[in-house]
């Protein structure tokens, strides 16, 4: 109950699903070395083979909106972009993060139909993903603003906003 209040309330300073919108960016207008050019992010990400950037643009929409992303914990890798400002580079992290920050996923499963109708961040688990540990998106009700991998995964948590 007092989760629901809180969530209700913004007791802990979350931001609207709005404000992760419009502060997300798009796959088809920026790549993996243009976010990470275009965020001041150190320069050996560059040079990664993996360049998955979901949870770069997850951890932007968090930043941008006003949410301070809380470094030290859960295997966070230390990435800080041009204003200091902490990101997550991996699902996994992004995952532990917001479970510690906002408590246990609103909705858990594996069908999309589960997820309709609710808008927040989904994480997309225990994938056929090459070179990733999985997915991490917005999820606006009906369909992800970035890439849905329902298919694909069988372990799959929203954290509504």
């Amino acid at each position: 109950m007092i989760k629901m209040i809180c969530r209700i309330f913004f007791c802990q300073g979350w931001p609207s699903f709005s404000q992760l919108r419009s502060n997300y960016p798009r796959y088809g207008s920026i790549g993996w070395d243009g976010l990470v050019n275009q965020e001041g992010l150190p320069a050996w990400l560059r040079g990664v083979s993996d360049k998955n950037t979901c949870a770069m643009r997850v951890s932007r929409a968090l930043t941008h909106a006003g949410r301070q992303i809380a470094p030290g914990s859960c295997n966070w890798s230390g990435v800080r972009d041009s204003q200091r400002r902490p990101y997550i580079i991996r699902v996994g992290t992004m995952r532990c993060y917001l479970e510690n920050q906002y408590g246990s996923a609103d909705v858990t499963g594996s069908s999309e139909s589960s997820f309709r109708g609710r808008q927040g961040i989904i994480v997309f688990q225990n994938c056929g993903i090459q070179a990733a540990t999985g997915h991490v998106d917005l999820w606006d009700g009906s369909n992800c603003v970035g890439n849905c991998y329902f298919s694909a995964c069988s372990n799959i948590r929203l954290f509504e906003f």
